[in-house]
């Protein structure tokens, strides 16, 4: 296998999931060849301008635009612009899942259940009937991606919530590589299967 296939996600110019895929050149090649997984080729083929958001850190993420297909699972892609840290981190996907919080810095021990209200690379939105401070550090448990994680987070807020139980937002803190793309793939992945709940 060639040391060049690296994994994207591809959206839309509206950041709407489109598909998994493998590029198959070296990201610094004028034209990029790219292996679309999933059969999910005729979406991608809807659009001439896509974001390429890279599973890698260390390589780019790119606005591209569709230049041809072979119509079986590979296109021809001529990027156009590097997209920003923040697309990635910002995202952010509804994503309902049971979990816990750990203490770090506050006073309290043992530990505290919360539910999952959204999930971005950059952090966290979640229920929890738990009085947690502001800035206050927490380690919490992230089941949904390939294999559970567990993640330190800073509480930033509390956001406006229509529930009786209050809704905290949370910034994951010092993450590795590893864990970087573990939770990038559970985003996009969470943004596919909201996408199929929908049509």
């Amino acid at each position: 296998m060639p040391g060049y296939r690296y994994r994207y996600m591809i959206s839309d110019s509206q950041n709407e999931p489109l598909a998994r895929a493998i590029l198959e050149t070296p990201p610094n090649s004028k034209i990029w060849n790219i292996q679309i997984l999933d059969d999910d080729l005729e979406q991608v083929l809807e659009h001439e301008i896509i974001n390429l958001i890279s599973l890698n850190a260390d390589h780019p993420d790119m606005t591209g635009r569709i230049l041809s297909s072979d119509h079986v699972n590979m296109i021809k892609v001529e990027p156009v612009n590097l997209l920003g840290e923040s697309l990635r981190q910002n995202l952010r996907v509804p994503a309902r899942f049971d979990s816990f919080l750990y203490p770090v810095s506050g006073s309290w021990t043992g530990r505290v259940p919360i539910i999952c209200h959204d999930l971005s690379c950059g952090g966290i939105a979640f229920f929890c009937n738990f009085q947690l401070r502001i800035a206050e550090e927490v380690e919490l448990v992230i089941p949904i991606t390939s294999q559970p994680v567990i993640l330190r987070a800073r509480i930033l807020r509390l956001r406006p919530s229509n529930s009786n139980i209050p809704l905290y937002s949370a910034k994951f803190l010092g993450l590795i590589h590893d864990e970087e793309v573990i939770v990038r793939e559970a985003v996009f992945s969470q943004q596919i299967a909201n996408r199929g709940a929908r049509k």
